[in-house]
């Protein structure tokens, strides 16, 4: 009897090892796809070089408006929702920004419309598509592994706020340097998720922000809400915000 039960649990591990195994394959497997995806997209797109950057150069990056070129008619060939580009130095986002006729579309599809885990950042579709919006917001996955936007919850920290105060976003019109001003945890259904928002929802978000910046940043203009999940309870996000400028 007590060689049939340590046989039956031998063979229960085994199994739970076994479907382990194939979850965590299978997990890696989507992000490989997810990687592939991004980099068939990324021949068309030149970012700035800033390996031997200093702190200098991110708090006052000017002199790299010029180097962050997109070829968005190239971009639309692999898919016509394409819309903008973003991409944060030093950090994993460097991703194609869709819009779709809603926000479900995308949330678990690539470029190329197959499922994938990951899914491909996007921007509300109730926001306009060349960022006019006051409030133009980019959702994107937490990943396990700080892929699309698992790095944004380091922004809880003051510090990593201090070596990344911006980042840029390209659209076939414009390119933005975008100056942070605000990290804050929130529920899924905060009244920041809208495309208008008041001066008076800027201020409690800079008030409650993780982070805090010693610039003087503009907030008069349309802003950039980066959104991501958080796990602080339940429908928590992370939510990252920063203040549209244009550097052409």
């Amino acid at each position: 009897m007590k060689k049939a039960l340590t046989a039956v649990l031998i063979v229960a591990l085994l199994a739970v090892f076994g479907y382990s195994a194939y979850r965590i394959g299978d997990y890696l497997l989507e992000m490989r796809r997810s990687e592939k995806d991004t980099q068939e997209a990324a021949k068309y797109v030149e970012v700035p070089h800033v390996e031997d950057r200093d702190l200098n150069d991110m708090i006052y990056p000017d002199k790299l408006k010029n180097e962050f070129l997109v070829n968005f008619e190239e971009l639309w060939k692999i898919n016509p929702d394409i819309v903008a580009w973003i991409y944060s130095p030093d950090t994993p986002i460097n991703y194609p920004v869709v819009q779709a006729e809603d926000n479900a579309k995308y949330l678990r599809r690539l470029l190329d419309g197959s499922w994938n885990i990951a899914g491909t950042l996007f921007l509300d579709f109730r926001c306009q598509p060349d960022f006019t919006s006051t409030n133009n917001i980019i959702y994107g996955h937490h990943m396990k592994y700080g892929t699309m936007f698992g790095s944004l919850v380091k922004y809880r920290s003051q510090s990593y706020y201090d070596t990344h105060p911006m980042l840029y976003l390209a659209t076939p019109d414009q390119v933005y340097r975008v100056d942070l001003f605000a990290g804050c945890t929130i529920d899924s259904l905060d009244d920041i998720y809208q495309a208008y928002v008041t001066p008076e929802q800027i201020q409690a978000m800079i008030r409650n922000s993780t982070f805090r910046s010693s610039r003087e940043i503009s907030v008069d203009g349309p802003i950039l809400t980066l959104s991501t999940c958080a796990y602080d309870f339940d429908g928590a996000r992370y939510v990252v915000m920063g203040a549209l400028i244009p550097t052409k």
